[in-house]
């Protein structure tokens, strides 16, 4: 096997591993939230992501102080707390897998913000994309039928904040993205730190061990994610982060019970569908670029 083919299955192999530990992660936030206030989770997945990095990552530390851009960095670390908060309260609302799929709908939302806000060109075939993506997530949300009030907003609004972090990706300039892992977690890490004591409820040391593990979790997913996009290319990579959709639902199964509705199984395959029709459109358009270069 040559190297090329290699780094490919190895990027693919972390990919996925990445989107195993967030919903892993996920599954354990859900189950404290049964005796926990939600900002307690918050504050651990945020916390012990920053303390994770800065102990195994020193050089991720040493790079966000020499950092060039720390405002960027900050808005980005704001956007994905935010985000976070989104998603965690979503859990308290609505099954695993639901939220999953519904938050799956950022890669979309960052093809329509990208068109809307930033003026890039968007084809009638991205369009036609992103329009099926959104029929997805309406069958997911149900708004005319039983529906899922407060906990489907949660979630389109963790989706929403979600994608604005990854446009926002674009504007930071860093060589080593490591330090970008450390800033993700640090504006939350503050923030919910100074808001503690209106939400701490003493815990077992066996359940704050697993609170510092969801931070663990996600740093380590993240880092997993980063890793795979040195070692492939993000088109080739991407399309596998959908697989983090099987596992929520099959943790949302298998700890919760929760059975997804036919209408959630059609609303996720939608999304995952139009998502994927987005990223053969990316990969057709890059080869059309670089055929026009020769």
């Amino acid at each position: 096997m040559d190297e090329g083919r290699r780094n490919i299955l190895v990027a693919i192999g972390l990919v996925t591993t990445g989107g195993f530990l967030f919903a892993v992660m996920n599954a354990i936030v859900k189950a404290l939230l049964a005796r926990y206030p939600v900002l307690m989770l918050l504050w651990a997945r945020t916390f012990f992501h920053v303390l994770f990095v800065a102990i195994a990552i020193p050089a991720a530390v040493t790079g966000a102080l020499r950092t060039r851009e720390p405002k960027i960095q900050l808005a980005r670390s704001i956007l994905l707390g935010a985000s976070t908060l989104l998603n965690f309260t979503a859990l308290l609302y609505l099954p695993l897998g639901d939220v999953a799929a519904i938050t799956f709908l950022s890669p979309i939302l960052v093809a329509a913000i990208a068109a809307l806000v930033l003026r890039e060109r968007v084809s009638l075939w991205r369009w036609a994309a992103i329009g099926t993506g959104f029929l997805g997530a309406l069958l997911i949300v149900r708004p005319t039928g039983s529906g899922t009030g407060l906990g489907a907003v949660l979630a389109l609004g963790c989706a929403t904040a979600y994608a604005i972090y990854q446009i926002s990706t674009r504007m930071v300039r860093e060589a080593e993205p490591l330090v970008s892992l450390l800033f993700s977690g640090l504006a939350g890490a503050v923030l919910f730190t100074m808001l503690l004591p209106w939400g701490w409820r003493t815990p077992s040391l066996f359940d704050l061990a697993l609170m510092a593990t969801t931070g663990v979790l996600g740093a380590f997913g993240h880092l997993m994610i980063i890793l795979a996009l040195r070692r492939g290319e993000a088109s080739r990579v991407s399309p596998f982060n959908y697989l983090q959709l099987v596992w929520a639902m099959t943790a949302s199964y298998v700890v919760f019970g929760d059975v997804p509705a036919p209408a959630t199984l059609l609303g996720a395959a939608i999304i995952v569908g139009s998502g994927l029709w987005l990223y053969r459109l990316d990969v057709a358009e890059l080869a059309r670029r670089g055929a026009g270069r020769r």
